[in-house]
């Protein structure tokens, strides 16, 4: 009869795999979904953000595998706990780095970029209700400025991380070029692969006494 540590040793590699594939699957997902989007209106520092993600899953399966124990795998409640702990703690990470971005001159020509290539789509419009955060209302001339042969009107939104939201009433057309709903999106593929790659496993294997 194996060895109990050998059994848990291909148990975990076979987690391990299984991780690995779903967020080779779900990073393919994000990025085909990403180019579905308004594609010039992509942000920068989102797809350094994307990139730290990535980079963050793989250092989290390897901190997984090494933790695995029979108490972590009888313990699954904890486990899942501490699976969204990691998940948090990438994600403020993420957040701390995005909220030093928009404090810096680069935001600043960030978003009269955004606002360019969200006019692109709106092409026709004859008014363009811009909305922005509380903080970034102090861009308005700039916006105003990136697109002189658009009306632009401004009002707050209730999103707190940075970037744009530009819509067009006449047009029935919208641009989401906020950082908050990028991030939303990634949050949840990042949270439904790791919250899922050790769950289902353990609830189809038994261990062998």
């Amino acid at each position: 009869m194996p060895d109990i540590n050998q059994k848990l040793d291909r148990f975990t590699a076979k987690i391990l795999a299984e991780a690995a594939a779903e967020s080779r699957r779900a990073m393919e997902e994000v990025q085909r979904r990403r180019e579905q989007r308004i594609q010039e209106a992509e942000d920068e520092v989102l797809k350094e953000a994307y990139d730290y993600i990535h980079t963050e899953v793989s250092r989290i399966q390897a901190e997984a595998g090494r933790g695995v124990s029979r108490h972590m795998l009888d313990n699954k409640r904890t486990l899942s706990l501490r699976r969204k702990e990691m998940a948090q703690e990438v994600f403020a990470l993420v957040r701390a780095k995005i909220a030093a971005f928009t404090r810096t001159a680069a935001y600043t020509r960030r978003m009269a970029a955004l606002m360019t290539e969200a006019a692109g789509y709106l092409d026709g419009a004859k008014e363009v209700l811009v909305t922005l955060r509380e903080e970034d209302m102090g861009l308005r001339q700039l916006l105003t400025d990136a697109v002189p042969l658009m009306h632009l009107t401004f009002q707050p939104g209730d999103f707190r991380m940075g970037g744009l939201v530009a819509e067009s009433p006449d047009l029935g057309l919208r641009v989401d070029a906020s950082f908050d709903s990028a991030a939303e999106e990634l949050s949840g593929h990042f949270a439904e692969l790791f919250g899922l790659s050790l769950s289902d496993e353990s609830e189809r294997t038994v261990l062998p006494e």
